[in-house]
């Protein structure tokens, strides 16, 4: 079921936004000269939070680890095989809709986190 994400005024083309929908962490990515697009919001490489991400209009960077993943299809270019988990879409009435239901995000296996310790 698709649920509003935000206000399309409120991305800009170029930039990413974050978004929660159904309590799921994801990232909404309007990559230059293409459409919206809703991702996961975490890392695959070690469930690392992606809003603080680098994204340069094309390519995302996880500040964490400096994997790198493409801002149109989520396929990483930089790190382990994988790819950010893209989210069904679409734009009605104004508002970016996205549907989580039924969608798992990747992760690839890794360590706990310890508290404390360097990454």
């Amino acid at each position: 079921m698709f649920e509003k994400a935000c206000d399309m005024s409120e991305l800009i083309e170029g930039k990413y936004d974050v978004a929660v929908v159904k309590r799921t962490l994801m990232l909404v990515i309007w990559p230059e000269g293409g459409q919206p697009k809703a991702f996961q919001g975490l890392c695959p490489h070690q469930k690392e939070p992606l809003a603080d991400a680098r994204f340069d209009g094309k390519n995302l960077e996880c500040h964490h680890h400096d994997w790198l993943f493409d801002g149109t299809t989520g396929k990483c270019l930089k790190g382990k095989p994988c790819a950010l988990v893209e989210y069904p879409s679409k734009i009605e009435d104004g508002a970016f809709m996205i549907d989580v239901d039924g969608i798992e995000p990747l992760y690839l296996d890794a360590p706990p986190k310890q508290p404390g310790m360097m990454r």
